[in-house]
């Protein structure tokens, strides 16, 4: 034991009072105890471990990181506190941090023969926040081991396995689970989307149907049916979509710049300061995300408008005080309620993987802009098919580049350019698609 913990008693029975004090809800008077007791004993690291959780209760996260890296401080070879940075920093969206804490973490546990199924699952769940997908399988596969019978974790390392495109392993995991929870809609979910990307159709018809019997309401479920019948449905449930970005979006700067390296933001900002050097067009941000966009294009004396169905990655893209306002609704509908000419340039960063048909986005685009305004986006493509469009094991979706350029052309579009490009890395591997742009024609064209 660190040689900084109190031993006391009453000491120990004060440190559960406010655990328990935190668990009510009872912040302030959470707060008031703990001061008290760091007053008592300045050095104890488990009363910062307890402030960081009381900070992270208050939505405080600079609270919650300082307290919880003074924790480690104190007591840095203390696995429940590394592991607690761990998870905050992975929150926070620091990858490398995260990472570097949960493996050091794990090493400790290992070295002081205290390694245990919490410790190894919390680990992976921090690797898994950041995109780290190899070391968060690794560590929930090490966990069942220690305690095979726990149902939960086999279902996450089923979920990562589905994650890393691992989807035979995702399948097996995942049916035993199944086999343990019979009828479980989580994992009969799961299970059915590891069967679509791995193309085992009639397990994943199989799935769906289970799935329609315990809720025929749920509107997603005729789009993965349609899917497993061969079908390629036109778009994506926005259910799906934003249940997607939500889970991804504390920590997707780090994940899509640093680790993908994802560089279109950038790259187009600069375009459309090429376009527009004086600084002054306004933008309408399809699929803002987080807003990495505005940021690369600000300070601007335009004004700069967000669309997106998360409202996680829309709150983080409010954090940087540069778009005048956002709309969380699907794209479409967004393009759909806009009046004519409203905009100088609209641009649709790796969001159309997302759209399949883009038969009403790219006429609506020409209608919304104002004369010689500018269109730009990008999408993902792939030698493997020749349809317009066509859905991939990722849920993502390709799209044809004769099938874009004709209707750029159709809906009056000018000055069309298509560039081939990787759009970002996935497991390390690049993702081909192409950038286009394109101007809508001066009033006297």
């Amino acid at each position: 034991m660190n040689p900084n913990f109190s031993h006391v008693a009453s000491f120990i029975a004060d440190l559960k009072s406010v655990e328990q004090l935190i668990a009510q809800n009872q912040l302030p008077h959470a707060a008031t105890r703990l001061n008290q007791l760091v007053q008592q004993a300045p050095h104890d690291p488990r009363l910062f471990l307890l402030g960081a959780r009381l900070a992270e209760a208050s939505n405080n996260p600079q609270g919650t990181l300082a307290a919880a890296k003074r924790a480690v401080e104190l007591a840095p070879h203390w696995p429940t506190a590394c592991i607690y940075l761990a998870e905050v920093l992975a929150s926070q969206g620091d990858g490398q941090g995260a990472l570097t804490m949960a493996t050091f973490a794990v090493q400790l546990a290992t070295d002081q023969n205290v390694l245990d199924a919490e410790i190894l699952t919390k680990a992976a769940a921090a690797a898994r926040a950041i995109g780290a997908l190899a070391p968060a399988a690794t560590w929930l596969q090490a966990a069942t081991e220690l305690n095979p019978t726990d149902v939960s974790t086999r279902y996450k390392l089923g979920l990562v396995l589905y994650e890393s495109g691992d989807f035979t392993q995702a399948i097996e995991k995942l049916t035993q689970v199944l086999e343990q929870t019979p009828g479980n809609p989580g994992v009969l979910r799961a299970r059915m989307q590891a069967a679509l990307s791995a193309r085992v159709f009639e397990l994943a018809k199989q799935d769906c149907e289970a799935l329609l019997t315990i809720d025929s309401s749920d509107l997603e479920l005729p789009y993965f049916m349609a899917i497993a019948r061969g079908e390629t449905p036109p778009t994506q449930p926005s259910s799906l979509v934003s249940a997607l970005f939500d889970s991804l979006a504390s920590g997707y700067d780090q994940r899509t710049v640093v680790q993908s390296r994802y560089m279109l933001p950038r790259d187009v900002a600069k375009m459309i300061h090429d376009w527009y050097p004086e600084k002054s067009s306004d933008v309408l941000d399809l699929g803002s995300g987080t807003g990495l966009l505005g940021v690369c294009l600000a300070p601007t004396q335009g004004v700069i408008v967000g669309v997106d169905l998360s409202e996680q990655m829309t709150a983080q893209a409010i954090r940087h005080g540069v778009y005048a306002k956002f709309h969380t609704v699907n794209l479409l509908d967004a393009l759909n309620a806009t009046p004519d000419a409203q905009y100088d340039v609209i641009a649709a960063l790796d969001v159309f993987g997302y759209v399949g048909a883009l038969d009403q986005a790219i006429p609506n685009a020409h209608r919304i802009l104002l004369p010689n305004g500018r269109l730009v986006f990008s999408c993902e493509t792939s030698e493997a098919n020749h349809a317009n469009y066509a859905l991939q094991p990722t849920f993502r979706y390709t799209h044809a580049r004769g099938y874009v350029e004709d209707l750029l052309v159709a809906s009056g579009f000018v000055n069309i350019d298509i560039q081939n490009l990787v759009i970002r890395t996935e497991d390390g591997l690049p993702v081909a698609g192409f950038l286009v742009t394109a101007q809508k024609a001066s009033q006297n064209a």
